[in-house]
């Protein structure tokens, strides 16, 4: 037996274990399945409420009722990349970087970068008045490494500038594999560790040539290796994206890429399994025609499979379901700060988003979840005219609340504290609701109760449950987000007709 035969064996055996597929029957009439549409507007639940629940606001009013608190994690969204790949549902805009770009392009990114100076100058300004400072910084995108050095230096120089970052604190920024190879990617990279970027993230999604042509990616398999050379040479922290059955998927595929990412090694892996949003890889996976060429979900789940046990034999530890670290040092903490109320999350430039509490009596009992214009040119023009760019968002009431320690909670483990029992008593009848879905995805091993070291009671994902983990968190939605959202049949799974997904 082969030593790929052997793993797939184990996978099987695995599955098999956990009752799969046998329980797929009774999982997909609870609502657990695998799902390839984005779930509330992004490929995972990484905030609660999901950005296509947000509804528009007065921002001056809410904005005054927000206590960002004593500490605030800080996003900056850089909305420019060198391709627009047939996949992203994010707020990007292609510019040209050949030859330095495009005049048009330059323009662009000008324009926006001014933009972006306004609305950090402003939030320095007030979170100094509070003595609020920033404990960690994330700068996403898009692809923020597409500036030119004399950019990156200026943005790096307005953080410090307009903000306190404490001592130590991770700043992140995010690249890819053709900004990492160019002529002068190696440059930049030195510069940004020169200016104290602590880790660098960016996403191959596969090492399949087919794949990435489908994908639009705009290279080969040997420039993401090279870029991974490359990266390892300057950043101890980096973190390396790919997206399981991006293209048409298989388990040989996942069995190919997991062989290329055991040899090079990457201090943190993300790797998630693709969900199409209105974009030209969702129109695919819609056409009767290319349907059956997709992955289904028992070769999902087998994928999934092969990529926990194959890492973990690499001696990777498993975060979640969808992140591994070869040292628990390289843990990011943004992640589990992007997807919790527990603190603050400020979000500058177009599309990002913010999470903070309420200066109202109370504290943390309520909360506000905020973003800003998801137009790249409308917020130009908003904050270079003097206005606010927060254009959607809610206020987070207690049933909202209390659905966010479930859908984001149980991703890491849910503590049944003083503040949730607080919570549980404020909305008595959405508590029973939860209790009772909680009793069933037990009964059917997705979740399980625990207590913590300290003898408080939890509920968290089983092994089962992680298989299918941001389904499973979207279950928890609050009926309010699930009308907004159309659910449950705006969340297409997988075990549907072709003909309900259309042609």
């Amino acid at each position: 037996m082969t030593l790929q035969e052997a793993a797939f064996e184990r996978a099987r055996s695995s599955l098999d274990r956990l009752g799969l597929p046998d329980r797929l029957p009774a999982l997909h009439a609870a609502g657990v399945g695998i799902s390839r549409t984005v779930l509330g507007g992004s490929h995972s639940v990484a905030i609660y409420p999901p950005i296509d629940s947000l509804s528009p606001l007065d921002a001056a009013t809410t904005l005054a009722g927000v206590d960002w608190g004593q500490q605030i994690s800080l996003y900056v969204h850089i909305p420019f990349c060198e391709t627009r790949c047939t996949f992203c549902h994010y707020t990007v805009d292609h510019v040209d970087v050949s030859a330095g770009g495009t005049t048009s392009g330059q323009d662009k990114v000008g324009r926006y970068l001014g933009a972006l100076k306004l609305e950090l100058a402003f939030w320095g300004s007030q979170l100094a008045a509070t003595g609020t400072e920033v404990s960690s910084v994330y700068i996403g995108g898009g692809t923020p490494l597409i500036l030119g050095e004399a950019a990156l230096r200026d943005l790096m120089e307005t953080l410090r500038l307009r903000f306190t970052i404490v001592p130590g604190a991770e700043i992140c920024i995010e690249g890819s594999p053709l900004t990492i190879t160019a002529p002068d990617g190696v440059a930049k990279l030195q510069l940004l560790k020169d200016l104290g970027i602590t880790r660098l993230s960016f996403g191959i999604q596969s090492f399949d040539d087919t794949v990435l042509k489908y994908a639009a990616r705009g290279y080969r398999r040997d420039v993401p290796i090279q870029a991974c050379a490359i990266v390892s040479d300057i950043f101890e922290n980096w973190n390396l994206d790919l997206i399981q059955g991006l293209y048409t998927g298989s388990p040989l595929e996942t069995w190919d890429n997991l062989q290329q990412v055991i040899a090079i090694r990457p201090p943190h892996i993300t790797w998630y399994h693709a969900r199409f949003a209105d974009r030209p890889q969702g129109h695919w996976y819609r056409m009767e025609s290319r349907f059956a060429a997709f992955e289904d979900e028992q070769a999902i789940l087998l994928g999934r499979m092969l990529i926990w046990q194959e890492l973990a034999e690499a001696g990777y530890h498993q975060v979640d379901g969808n992140r591994f670290v070869s040292a628990r040092p390289f843990i990011d903490p943004f992640k589990k700060i992007r997807t919790s109320m527990a603190k603050s999350l400020l979000g500058v430039g177009t599309a990002s988003y913010s999470h903070a509490g309420s200066a109202s009596p109370g504290g943390r009992a309520r909360g506000f979840v905020l973003r800003n214009i998801a137009d790249i040119r409308g917020y130009i023009d908003t904050v270079a005219a003097g206005g606010s760019p927060v254009a959607t968002g809610i206020v987070m009431d207690p049933e909202e609340m209390l659905a966010a320690s479930y859908a984001t909670g149980l991703r890491n483990g849910r503590v049944e504290n003083e503040s949730l029992r607080r919570l549980r008593f404020e909305c008595a009848d959405l508590a029973r609701q939860y209790d009772g879905l909680a009793v069933q995805l037990e009964g059917l091993g997705v979740l399980e109760a625990y207590s913590t070291d300290d003898g408080e009671a939890g509920l968290r994902l089983t092994d089962l449950g992680r298989l299918f983990e941001d389904e499973t968190l979207s279950l928890f939605f609050s009926p309010a987000v699930k009308r907004k959202l159309g659910c449950p049949d705006s969340q297409e799974r997988l075990t549907e007709p072709l003909g309900a997904l259309g042609a």
